[in-house]
């Protein structure tokens, strides 16, 4: 059984791509560009492998855009 997760056993290089955008305000919109078909026509990620790129999309903070009312939220739920 390998130590690695599925994102580092199937795309090793995507996965040193991201330890290197890692914390980077950009981090966010590089997973989700990952996540989404923005091309269209393109295969996607094996289910187990989209499953970790969904969990790091998790950890890193969304961008607070001009009307992003769930930022709004969460913001308000930290002071509350």
């Amino acid at each position: 059984m390998s130590d690695l997760s599925p994102l580092e056993e199937h795309f090793p290089r995507l996965a040193h791509e991201i330890a290197a955008f890692w914390g980077a305000s950009t981090c966010f919109d590089q997973l989700q560009g990952l996540l989404v078909d923005t091309r269209g026509g393109r295969q996607g990620f094996p289910p187990d492998v989209y499953s970790d790129l969904s969990l790091l999309l998790t950890l890193v903070p969304r961008p607070k855009g001009p009307y992003d009312i769930w930022n709004d939220a969460l913001d308000a739920d930290k002071m509350a």
